[in-house]
């Protein structure tokens, strides 16, 4: 655009006076104009980009958030599981309330990090059902996410921590479109706040026949999915108290956890909560050393296990991980732990293994037929004699999968290396 030009300009210079108003005025204004649309083009390119098939994992994506539509039922619930192959059924009386919520946060972040809203329709029905079925209001203006024994082979009914913790991540997107009510947002905060004890420490489950807290019960990962919880309320209601509880939980993980070297479990959520809090400044300097020494910490056991050698069946999968769910909470973590660290030879090491990690994905997504787009429990669900839960498609393994390909396309944005 620019060399048309420049080239209009040399050929004024040579055939025309350009010491004259009525000649060089023009010129400039049209080499002006030209830069602009140049300018513009260019954006233009870079923007649409992000709508076309040249996106690694469009099609991927596009054709795992078609089975995650397809199997939405009338009223909003979720096919929780199918098989591989559609002559095996089942009743849809296993559930898991906490699964709906993170489905339902893998929707949304499609609409925001993949630009498409075809499926929105889909999500707020789905996300009406979530909300009649699984919230409920357990004391005055404290709401929760529940757990129903007949649903989860549990002794009686449960609220989580964790699995309110999602709700919040799953609902508070409802809030601008005037599907939900601020004040019940509120009330699930409010219930969160009231599971933490004086050191940060999320407790599990609460007892709805007791009306009591079960401080006995332990669940790694209820903690940070309440932080995350805890940070989409405060994206849309920035309360002070929802971000002393944020930082006061994801402190106690950093502090508990960095004594356990290598053995530091993976948690995806503690380090989603510690991207948000370092991007928008929430931090003072020395909690956000800690919290990227956290992160860093937390990708070397799993880089260190991850399979690279290209001539391996497993390439990309783990030593001790061929599960698709599994590992797509692996690439969303360490795409996570990509923005936290400053550590750029950390940083190329995490890029490879993501592009590895979500290539092995690919390769084990159902294509074809009327499960294309599912992601069975293993990756051995395509050879002879496995078991026959590895053939077994439940829809989180969909949705962490599908959020895994999202925030890796989103390094892929930053750095235009696509």
């Amino acid at each position: 655009m620019l060399y048309y030009y420049f080239t209009l300009l040399c050929y004024n210079y040579s055939m025309f006076d350009l010491s004259s108003p009525t000649v060089y005025l023009p010129t400039i204004f049209l080499i002006i104009v030209g830069a602009f649309i140049s300018i513009l083009y260019k954006d233009a390119k870079r923007n649409t980009r992000e709508h076309t098939w040249e996106l690694p994992y469009f099609s991927e994506i596009a054709l795992s958030m078609n089975y995650i539509a397809r199997n939405i039922l009338e009223n909003g619930r979720f096919c929780y599981r199918q098989n591989v192959d559609p002559e095996i059924k089942y009743d849809n009386k296993v559930y898991n309330s906490l699964r709906h919520a993170g489905t339902l946060y893998s929707m949304y972040l499609y609409e925001t990090l993949g630009l498409e809203t075809k499926f929105k329709d889909n999500r707020i029905m789905s996300s009406k059902y979530f909300i009649e079925r699984y919230l409920k209001e357990i004391e005055d203006g404290k709401y929760a996410v529940i757990s129903y024994p007949e649903e989860e082979d549990i002794k009686y009914t449960i609220a989580k921590s964790g699995a309110s913790g999602v709700g919040l991540c799953a609902l508070c997107n409802l809030y601008e479109d005037k599907e939900i009510e601020l004040s019940t947002l509120r009330g699930i905060g409010e219930f969160l706040l009231s599971m933490i004890d004086e050191n940060g420490n999320v407790y599990a489950y609460y007892n709805l026949d007791k009306k009591e807290i079960d401080k006995e019960a332990e669940a790694i990962f209820y903690p940070a999915e309440a932080a995350a919880g805890l940070m989409s309320l405060y994206e849309i209601d920035p309360q002070q108290k929802w971000l002393d509880a944020i930082k006061k939980i994801i402190m106690y993980i950093v502090s508990t956890r960095k004594t356990m070297d290598l053995s530091i479990p993976f948690d995806h959520w503690s380090v989603l909560v510690i991207e948000k809090l370092l991007e928008k400044k929430l931090v003072t300097p020395e909690e956000s050393s800690q919290m990227r020494s956290y992160a860093e910490q937390m990708a070397i056991p799993a880089l260190s296990n991850q399979i690279t050698n290209s001539r391996n069946s497993y390439y990309g999968a783990f030593k001790d991980n061929i599960r698709p769910a599994s590992i797509g909470t692996i690439m969303e973590g360490l795409a996570s732990i990509y923005f936290c660290s400053q550590n750029e030879q950390l940083k190329k090491i995490i890029f490879k293994a993501l592009a590895i990690g979500c290539h092995f994905l690919a390769r084990v997504q159902v294509k074809t037929g009327t499960m294309a787009g599912g992601l069975p429990n293993s990756a051995n669900w395509v050879k002879p004699g496995v078991t026959p839960n590895a053939s077994v498609i439940r829809i989180d393994n969909v949705q962490h999968v599908v959020s895994g390909w999202l925030r890796f396309q989103q390094i892929l944005k930053v750095t235009d290396s696509y």
